[in-house]
């Protein structure tokens, strides 16, 4: 063998081990149809549920987040919390034809779209084409060019192979804004992180059409920042949970299994109305409140919340009797054990325990049968730090909860007789109860 046919020899088996060694696929980064691999979602709701005695709700829909480690790639779907089937919304692929058909104007949802990537409005009502459910697409479908994930729901996503760290976490939009989701999707490599990465409750003000389980004739004594202080009531509590270093194959199936955990703070709030109807008989038919200080802001991946700026949720509260037995309320009776319940980030106290205005204040609207609604409100101050609901996580900015469960147990009765609500003085580190309401108890007409 001369020397020229040695050395091409010795250059096609160097070829050949170098083409065998480079398995690595992660400095690809072309969106190439054909160049994806198939991967499933997964939901374990029961593997971090917290062992507090109570049922917390699970959400119906989940963001996820593939961001590919090596090569500047990111995916995002929404998927169904019960069995993963969902839809793209950024990065979805794409059919590949010699003359394709032009893709439809993207629908934008508080967000903006980058190039060809696809943003799908989750509330977007559905539409069916030839037996094709499209969500928002309104051209003509044939089975041939309608795409799972796209035009249809699947189970199975497309994602190019490599290293990726996948989060999930709530999808709600009418209880949170993605802003920050949204720029973290169009943003090039290095310019944002998932670290970064935070949500936010949408707030209202009262009255507005858009939030619910809004009352009658309620009044808003505590107006403070913007005046978009209302967040939405019964808000599904928010999971979290991530998957590092996962590695997607090419040609191979990966089922991915999420277990997420509570980043939410479930909170009782009690306290007891003490009634004295000897010189008039009354019945309480129901009791709605709201409490401010509540944290609208979170870092998802270090579970902190923004304590300076907060926001305030109505609930409603249940009468119960002495042994927590849920009852209706009688003109004769004198004792109410008062009950409600809330998911949020947790309750922040007020600076001082004598203001009426900011977070850590209850206002109270109590429902009146034959008579007018009363109207109270207290500053929670003692009430709260007895909670201890929060760790402070030392710049008095960010904060995080301390625990799943919490309880505020308002101890300073709550009095009311034919001059509605008694005003008492504060005693002993007891929280005060205030009369809003100047007038006697009178009949409506």
């Amino acid at each position: 063998m001369n020397m020229n046919k040695m050395h091409l020899l010795l250059v096609l088996i160097f070829a050949l081990l170098v083409a065998g060694a480079c398995t690595e696929v992660d400095l690809y980064d072309g969106p190439d149809y054909t160049r994806r691999t198939d991967v499933t979602f997964a939901y374990d709701w029961d593997a971090k549920a917290p062992d507090d005695g109570y049922i917390h709700e699970v959400p119906d829909s989940m963001f996820i987040i593939a961001k590919r480690i090596v090569g500047s790639w990111k995916c995002a779907m929404e998927v169904s919390s019960l069995n993963g089937s969902g839809y793209y919304l950024w990065n979805a692929p794409s059919n590949i034809e010699p003359e394709p058909e032009p893709e439809p104007e993207p629908i934008q949802t508080d967000s903006t779209s980058g190039g060809d990537d696809i943003i799908v409005n989750p509330n977007e009502t559905e539409v069916v084409v030839d037996t094709v459910s499209v969500r928002g697409f309104t051209r003509g479908l044939t089975r041939a060019d309608a795409q799972p994930g796209v035009d249809y729901a699947t189970d199975v996503f497309q994602i190019i192979p490599g290293t990726y760290k996948f989060i999930t976490f709530n999808c709600d939009t009418t209880a949170y804004l993605y802003q920050d989701l949204y720029q973290y999707l169009a943003a090039e490599e290095n310019q944002t992180t998932l670290q970064e990465l935070c949500m936010e409750y949408k707030r209202y003000e009262y009255g507005d059409s858009a939030l619910r389980g809004t009352v009658a004739d309620w009044k808003d004594f505590n107006v403070y920042g913007d005046g978009k202080n209302y967040i939405q009531p019964d808000i599904t509590p928010i999971y979290y949970d991530s998957l590092t270093n996962q590695r997607i194959d090419q040609s191979v199936t990966t089922d991915l299994l999420f277990k997420p955990g509570l980043l939410t703070q479930n909170i009782d709030i009690r306290f007891h109305i003490r009634k004295n109807v000897d010189k008039l008989k009354f019945t309480i038919d129901s009791i709605y409140a709201d409490i401010s200080g509540i944290p609208f802001r979170l870092n998802l991946s270090n579970d902190y919340f923004d304590i300076k700026t907060t926001c305030k949720m109505m609930f409603q509260n249940y009468m119960e009797d002495a042994d927590g037995n849920r009852i209706k309320d009688s003109d004769t009776n004198t004792d109410l054990y008062c009950h409600g319940n809330i998911d949020v980030l947790s309750v922040v106290d007020a600076s001082v325990s004598t203001t009426t205005r900011g977070p850590g204040i209850m206002q109270l609207m109590i429902f009146v049968k034959g008579y007018s609604a009363i109207r109270g409100m207290i500053n929670l101050y003692h009430c709260i730090r007895r909670a201890n609901l929060i760790d402070d996580v030392g710049d008095g900015v960010w904060a995080r909860k301390r625990k799943n469960h919490g309880v505020l147990q308002i101890d300073s009765d709550l009095l009311i007789d034919e001059n509605l609500i008694i005003t008492e003085d504060g005693d002993g580190g007891l929280d005060r109860w205030i009369s809003l309401d100047e007038q006697e108890i009178v009949i409506d007409t």
